[in-house]
């Protein structure tokens, strides 16, 4: 694994990171790296402390799902087999590509797979492929090879999923867990990618019953939107939207494992809530919000912070803290590259495509302080099929919402938000240099399981140059790609894009 970055800070504005890559090509790798420079005239402080939204950017489809692409850039999004609503009787999928460079949009329909890849499992591969799983076709694979521009078929999952999640592992495998959404009920245990093989093989000691929820609407919705995070020696923990945590192992002799990690405090059923992992290191995940059960139920504000023992499966610490100034349901949560976490969108009462009860004001969460602060009131509702995902010049990028069952009761216009809309945090209207990564990731129903933080500290050495050192252990450091960011005067950079690979 890399385990040393160096680099040589030139200018204010501008630092060149000298990556040492001990299994790519010999000598060290340059790149750019662009600070923004202070305001010429002072910003209102309003923007300071609230930010700023954009303009909004039009698509061709409701983005119910979304992915940072690692080499290029660029934003992929998908829906359905329609724009504006959904069904699960084709084999096609409509999605988009927008630049944010260019603000071009793209549209696409992906028929070569054979796969309607709404409602899926999502994560990034440690290539940075995008690997798609299940949903309305529940056994299909799908990957989308951002080197080679298209998508591609992968291996069919043993058993037919939806609204399952999914993680990519510390030893590059994939996990996957739940689902009842599509395929048959109930009985949704584990199962794991092999991408070196390409094939998916059942952990049948992986047992999905201990984080079932209490949901109105049976095992139909108690295995949905599992909150898994990947850590050590290849184990997945599972945060919530269940009460009850729990730790998955996926190496025992080939059927898998599974042990309580006890309660999430005193916070009930969260289904629709987020989680984040916002310092990887200390193993640190946000928890927000979510109600009791998946529609027609009243959401929640708490908040918890939980921490990760440094070896799996043993107990972790789960500590409330103040909660949200409003319940969210179907928001979705951003950790930013101060390690704050974003909050945006979602809804007072779970109901699904409906916008009445909306929450228009985020929020931020100081990974400090511990407590919430409100910010600049969003245009647009967002809420369920919403997304909202980090860009590498640390804004934030939201999006989607509606999406109805083949037909929405009201006006598609009021209900489907067909758009994307870009949000600058008060960092970047702001006038000690570190340097934290944030993992490329892909969200979908307000599940993230790519999205992770490590903060680096830099140590000075010669000239100007900084050393910066990473952790080895791989279940903190996922194998893949990541953004790289420099932070200055808590100013954010722009920031580079860097592979980190596990060494055999």
């Amino acid at each position: 694994m890399l385990s040393r970055i160096t680099l040589l800070a030139l200018v204010a504005s501008i630092i060149f990171l000298f990556l040492l890559f001990s299994f790519s090509t010999p000598g060290p790798t340059t790149f750019g790296f662009h600070l923004y420079p202070p305001p010429s005239s002072p910003q209102p402080s309003k923007l300071s402390r609230l930010g700023r939204w954009e303009q909004s950017i039009s698509l061709p489809i409701v983005p119910v799902a979304i992915a940072v692409l690692p080499r290029s850039g660029n934003v992929l999004v998908w829906a359905a087999d329609k724009a504006n609503v959904f069904s699960s009787a084709t084999t096609h999928t409509l999605s988009a590509i927008y630049n944010p460079s260019t603000h071009a949009v793209s549209e696409h329909n992906v028929s070569v797979t054979h796969h309607n890849m709404f409602c899926p499992g999502l994560s990034m591969d440690t290539s940075g492929r995008v690997v798609v799983t299940g949903g309305s076709t529940a056994n299909h694979t799908s990957i989308y090879d951002d080197a080679q521009g298209r998508w591609v078929p992968g291996s069919g999952m043993t058993m037919g999923r939806g609204y399952h999640a999914q993680a990519t592992l510390s030893d590059g495998r994939i996990f996957t867990i739940g689902g009842s959404w599509s395929g048959p009920l109930g009985g949704k245990h584990g199962e794991l990618l092999d991408p070196i093989r390409s094939t998916w093989s059942p952990l049948p000691n992986t047992v999905v019953e201990p984080m079932l929820t209490h949901d109105d609407l049976g095992v139909f919705a108690a295995d949905n939107h599992a909150w898994l995070f990947a850590w050590k020696n290849s184990s997945v923990f599972q945060a919530g939207p269940s009460t009850a945590m729990n730790w998955y192992g996926t190496d025992s002799l080939g059927n898998g494992s599974h042990v309580s990690a006890g309660p999430r405090g005193q916070d009930g059923d969260s289904m629709n809530g987020n989680a984040v992992l916002y310092d990887a290191v200390a193993g640190k995940i946000l928890t927000v919000g979510g109600a009791p059960s998946y529609t027609d139920s009243p959401s929640s504000n708490a908040a918890h912070v939980i921490t990760l023992s440094q070896t799996p499966f043993e107990k972790v610490n789960v500590q409330k803290i103040d909660s949200m100034r409003f319940p969210r349901a179907y928001a979705n949560s951003v950790v930013l590259p101060t390690g704050d976490v974003l909050v945006t969108g979602g809804a007072t009462w779970a109901r699904q495509w409906a916008d009445a009860n909306a929450t228009l004001v985020p929020e931020l969460w100081s990974h400090t302080t511990q407590r919430f602060s409100t910010l600049a009131e969003m245009p647009v509702p967002r809420t369920y099929h919403s997304v909202a995902v980090l860009l590498p010049d640390a804004t934030v990028l939201t999006g989607g919402g509606g999406l109805c069952w083949e037909k929405c009761i009201g006006p598609e216009e009021e209900i489907n938000h067909k758009d994307l809309q870009r949000y600058t945090p008060p960092y970047l209207f702001a006038p000690d240099v570190q340097w934290p990564r944030g993992r490329r990731y892909t969200a979908t129903h307000a599940i993230n399981t790519d999205q992770r933080r490590l903060a680096l500290k830099p140590h000075p050495l010669e000239s100007h140059r900084y050393s910066l050192i990473i952790p080895e252990d791989s279940g903190v450091v996922i194998p893949g790609y990541w953004m790289l960011f420099a932070i200055k005067g808590g100013v954010p950079s722009i920031a580079q894009t860097v592979l980190i690979m596990k060494q055999n």
